[in-house]
């Protein structure tokens, strides 16, 4: 980034200035169309306190770098920004994150439809247990009576041409064992294996939930297969890897472990979450009061708005410390804690369970297909004028596309001649 992006290929036709010019007209039309949409719904949104939020939140970024507002927002939004000239940038993209917001909630799919998704794509979805027990084939480290020959050279046996001792180029390089000697470890490690095989269920490694994109390619197409029945055992070989896998299966399933939601308090360094939740012990103590707590005390400013509100987590991607706070199967509504991970403190509020992970994944998957296609069909007939010539990239999708209708034509002109002389030639047979 030190250098001029126009100087610098992002493929074999476009700059990277080019690359990332044609990033920001796709979101031009994207946000266009979606406004434009939004506006002919009739669709309102009060930007009033989620600009003050973020005016708030200028404030203290710019506190933080040691650097004032105007400077703040200059290096984020370019050099000729300042809070005026953004502001209403700003409030149209609130406007327009409300209604898209609004369209992946009225376009949310039905338990069935969820339901049926799942049934299409059970091997995605569902989880495995499993033992495994891994036998590595004995490649030699040195040369046996099945390696390569080597042929001699007159600097083997004489020394080199100048008369100097001759050095062993190789010493610090690792044998590589010859086809043959591969192929015989490996022969060996089958015996191994097989015998691996009988114990495997209850000698092997356990493998408890695992999902197929997680689980060794060798063996998870085995493993998800649906004709795979407790007890079942098999060895699988790894070529690449010179291994073997014994394998047993035991069940296949699809987790039903729920999704939490929580309120959370990132506290910030003028209270401890010990302070905050005492103070919260010695009010109301309700969920509402650890909100107002939230919207007081947080440094998480995307969170002050719903009061800390974090709906449908998983144990995915998850600290251990909160998972296993969160997910304690004593967890009740209304338990509170202040936990320290990795010196970043948490003051949690547990409100209840929510919908199993599968179904969340599901449902955010349907809602992202549906979208995206939405945004196609809406930006579809949106066009792109620049009466100026200052974005090359069209100028690159103008010549391609040029040169394409030619190869076309060119293709088609061809199959034509060759259409008319085979049509001649039956013509002179008969």
């Amino acid at each position: 980034t030190s250098k001029d992006l126009s100087t610098q290929m992002y493929s074999d036709t476009l700059t990277w200035q080019d690359y990332f010019e044609q990033n920001a007209v796709e979101s031009l039309k994207q946000n266009k169309a979606l406004m434009a949409e939004a506006k002919a719904a009739g669709f309102t949104y009060d930007t009033t306190d989620e600009y003050n939020t973020f005016k708030e939140t200028i404030k203290t970024s710019a506190a933080s770098a040691g650097i004032s507002e105007k400077e703040y927002v200059r290096s984020i939004y370019g050099s000729y920004a300042t809070m005026g000239r953004i502001e209403e940038y700003v409030k149209n993209d609130m406007v327009m994150n409300a209604y898209y917001q609004k369209l992946q909630e009225d376009n949310a799919p039905s338990d069935d439809e969820i339901q049926s998704y799942y049934e299409e794509n059970k091997a995605t979805y569902d989880s495995v247990d499993y033992r495994l027990t891994t036998i590595e084939a004995d490649l030699p480290t040195e040369p046996t009576e099945l390696a390569d020959p080597v042929e001699e050279t007159a600097a083997d046996t004489t020394g080199t041409t100048d008369g100097t001792a001759a050095t062993d180029s190789t010493q610090d390089t690792a044998y590589q064992p010859s086809d043959a000697e591969i192929a015989k470890a490996m022969e060996d490690a089958k015996v191994l294996a097989d015998d691996a095989e009988k114990t495997v269920a209850k000698d092997g490694e356990a493998h408890e939930n695992e999902k197929k994109s997680s689980v060794n390619y060798l063996i998870s197409d085995w493993l998800f297969d649906d004709a795979r029945k407790a007890g079942d055992t098999t060895v699988i070989t790894n070529d690449n890897s010179h291994c073997y896998y014994a394998v047993a299966f035991e069940k296949r399933y699809l987790d039903e472990t729920p999704s939490a939601d929580v309120r959370v308090i990132i506290p910030t360094e003028d209270k401890t979450g010990e302070e905050i939740l005492e103070e919260w012990k010695s009010g109301a103590a309700t969920e509402d009061s650890f909100a107002e707590l939230c919207k007081k005390y947080t440094q998480d400013t995307s969170a002050v708005e719903n009061g800390g509100l974090f709906e449908q987590v998983t144990k995915t991607g998850m600290t251990e410390e909160l998972s296993n706070w969160i997910f304690d199967n004593s967890r009740q509504a209304g338990d509170t804690v202040a936990i320290t991970v990795s010196d970043t403190a948490y003051v949690l509020y547990y409100i209840g369970q929510d919908q199993p992970e599968w179904k969340i994944n599901i449902k955010n998957t349907l809602v992202s297909d549906t979208m995206s296609q939405h945004m196609q069909d809406i930006t579809a007939d949106v066009t792109v004028e620049d009466p100026k010539g200052k974005l090359n990239y069209l100028k690159v999708q103008a010549e391609e596309s040029a040169a394409a209708e030619t190869a076309t034509a060119e293709t088609q002109e061809i199959t034509e001649e060759q259409t008319a002389a085979t049509e001649e030639t039956a013509t002179q047979a008969q």
